[in-house]
């Protein structure tokens, strides 16, 4: 049986690139309040972050939350804009890039 971090993390590395989801979303495939999914992605090792793409997991209204973290938010909006999203004011655009339901059902249909 998977740990909690193991299914987030699982869960994170299946978003494809030029997409994001939102903490919520992550939350409701997991089961666990969308802050315990922030708690685990704000303590992710330098290790961790090199392997799963933490940087596409926004706040629902596309804020980079990470940014209250400083040098990690930071790295998120860098990492954000090398692969090709466009932000505003610190925010991803949510209706161009958020996971559709279909898209979420397709990708993460053993998580439902």
């Amino acid at each position: 049986m998977l740990s909690n971090k193991a299914k987030i993390l699982a869960i994170i590395s299946r978003i494809p690139p030029q997409k994001v989801m939102y903490f919520g979303q992550i939350s409701q495939l997991v089961g666990l309040p969308s802050r315990v999914v922030g708690w685990i992605l704000s303590g992710l090792s330098v290790a961790e972050c090199e392997i799963v793409p933490w940087y596409r997991v926004v706040a629902k209204d596309g804020f980079i939350a990470s940014l209250k973290l400083g040098a990690k938010g930071v790295q998120q909006r860098l990492q954000l804009q090398v692969e090709g999203y466009h932000l505003h004011n610190n925010r991803v655009n949510i209706s161009k890039h958020c996971l559709t339901d279909q898209e979420l059902r397709q990708i993460y249909a053993d998580f439902l």
